[in-house]
């Protein structure tokens, strides 16, 4: 391993670890404990999908960007089980690292963390060999762009803990929502014809759901 493999080891160590800590900021129970929970939970997020992707490749499914770059039918496919699989894992992180699922933001809070730790293990290993500006500024947004990406699961983490009569379908449509924004953001990636304005039209979707939830949490219910 070279001089800059290990230092970009380390960058994805810091931003990873600096992300979690943004999202644990001022949690109840402390930053430091919060972030470390969440890294911890995001880690057994990303065992979980390495151990799924193994799992296909035994049953003969090959997972490989060189695949979604080939386009067409196969691609799609591609890119929805990628979508599901580690958007699966992060759902898995987040419900070991939320201590109240029924405060959005404590679920956001750990939502940022799991993906701060899962993007930070996936970096190690994708961006090896990548050129320094790509891979230096991947390192530092990627936990950003998961935790966007795993927004809609923090929403129905949320969802079934206020309701749980209807949790299950609240999880499964979380699941899908962000497995399909999963997706998105990779075909997006590998398509020429999509490129930036797909990827970012995938990030941007949460944010404004975010912005939508919030505005309705500040306006609280109508005063008669």
């Amino acid at each position: 391993m070279g001089s800059f493999d290990v230092a970009l080891v380390a960058l994805c160590v810091v931003s990873g670890a600096g992300w979690a800590a943004l999202g644990a900021w001022r949690s109840p129970e402390g930053t430091p404990r919060a972030a470390v929970r969440a890294l911890l939970a995001g880690a057994a997020a990303f065992g979980i999908a390495l151990g799924a992707y193994e799992v296909l490749r035994l049953t003969g499914v090959e997972i490989t960007w060189d695949g979604l770059l080939g386009g067409g039918r196969n691609a799609v496919v591609l890119a929805v089980v990628i979508g599901l699989v580690e958007e699966g894992g992060k759902l898995v992180g987040i419900a070991l690292a939320v201590d109240r699922a029924d405060r959005p933001g404590a679920v956001m809070r750990s939502t940022l963390g799991v993906a701060a730790g899962f993007a930070a293990l996936e970096a190690m290993i994708a961006l090896r060999g990548v050129a320094a500006p790509a891979a230096v500024v991947r390192a530092l947004l990627a936990p950003a762009a998961h935790a966007l990406l795993a927004a809609p699961l923090g929403f129905a983490v949320w969802g079934a803990a206020r309701s749980p009569r209807r949790g299950a379908l609240l999880v499964v449509a979380g699941l899908v929502t962000a497995a399909g924004l999963h997706a998105a953001a990779d075909l997006s990636l590998a398509l020429p014809r999509f490129g930036r304005i797909g990827y970012a039209l995938a990030l941007l979707a949460p944010v404004v759901a975010l912005q939508v939830h919030g505005r309705r949490l500040v306006a609280g219910p109508a005063v008669r």
